[in-house]
């Protein structure tokens, strides 16, 4: 490790070589401190931009955790009550029973027989689902249709954009050439349709077009991140472009994340009361009704 990059190689080079697994992103920018000679503003940009994209993370998970746990609960409980307490009532009840109940039963029985088919169907499906991101049309479609068609279409467009912006915000920064700069870019982005839109918009530059004229081609920007590349262009202050238009889009996922979590606790405790009457109507009815019929 040291010796390779004091002898060899690069400090970029030797972190290539002996920690594969560092992201591009800070390769890149390492190598492009090195050759421009800034590679303190270029660590310090490095710390600005990993610092921000984690904290994001961070905000995100931290408000998606209740929701999941309270989910993740109601889930388990409702298995005990369809596998354990439905069959033991339905074992007691009489024959005539409300069509409630022997609906709840039915499924419970299926439950009961079948779980294994159940599982066997979510696994197949999971297995589906990796198989088909490992190819170019899975990952195509999978990813085309979180953009255009996912009910959260648009937190994941303004997600994937405000990556974009602060990814090449910092690669200019750090001293790359654009062609450059949309290369590291494109390696970075999760989602593959923008990935591949950015690819495209590389080979457009190097062809002698703008950026903003090459991106107003990719269907998948969102037409404010292509505006702004265009200001930034024209005016010569790219970079400082993109770093307000990373943070507008960074802000809108969080507040968009914001509303939609707040949206989320009232259906969710919604849902689950009716789950809860449902659950009730169906153990007891046929107790009322049994009763009734004695008195």
């Amino acid at each position: 490790g040291a010796e390779d990059i004091g002898a060899r190689y690069s400090m970029a080079q030797g972190l290539e070589n002996n920690m594969p697994r560092l992201p591009k992103t800070f390769i890149e920018t390492v190598r492009a401190g090195e050759q421009s000679g800034a590679l303190e503003e270029c660590f310090k940009r490095l710390h600005k931009y990993y610092d921000k994209t984690a904290k994001t993370k961070a905000k995100v998970i931290s408000t998606l955790t209740y929701p999941a746990m309270v989910i993740a609960v109601a889930v388990i409980v409702v298995i005990i009550i369809m596998v354990k307490a439905i069959p033991a009532v339905g074992g007691e009840m009489g024959t005539e029973m409300p069509a409630v109940t022997k609906g709840l039963i039915a499924v419970s029985n299926f439950f009961v027989g079948w779980w294994w088919l159940i599982l066997l169907v979510l696994a197949l499906l999971g297995i589906l689902c990796t198989l088909a991101k490992r190819t170019e049309k899975g990952r195509v479609a999978i990813s085309s249709f979180s953009l255009k068609h996912a009910p959260l279409r648009r937190l994941h467009s303004m997600s994937a954009a405000g990556q974009f912006a602060n990814t090449m915000a910092t690669m200019l920064a750090a001293g790359l050439p654009v062609p450059k700069a949309l290369d590291v870019v494109s390696q970075v982005i999760g989602n593959y349709v923008f990935s591949v839109g950015v690819r495209e918009v590389k080979q457009s530059v190097e062809r002698g077009r703008t950026i903003s004229e090459s991106m107003e081609e990719i269907e998948y920007f969102p037409k404010m991140l292509t505006e702004m590349v265009g200001v930034g262009e024209r005016s010569g202050s790219l970079e400082q472009t993109l770093d307000v238009i990373g943070a507008y889009f960074d802000n809108e996922v969080e507040v968009l994340t914001s509303r939609l979590l707040s949206l989320m606790e009232p259906i969710i405790t919604i849902l689950l009361a009716v789950v809860v009457v449902f659950l009730l109507l169906a153990v007891y009815l046929p107790m009322f009704s049994m009763y009734g019929s004695m008195a």
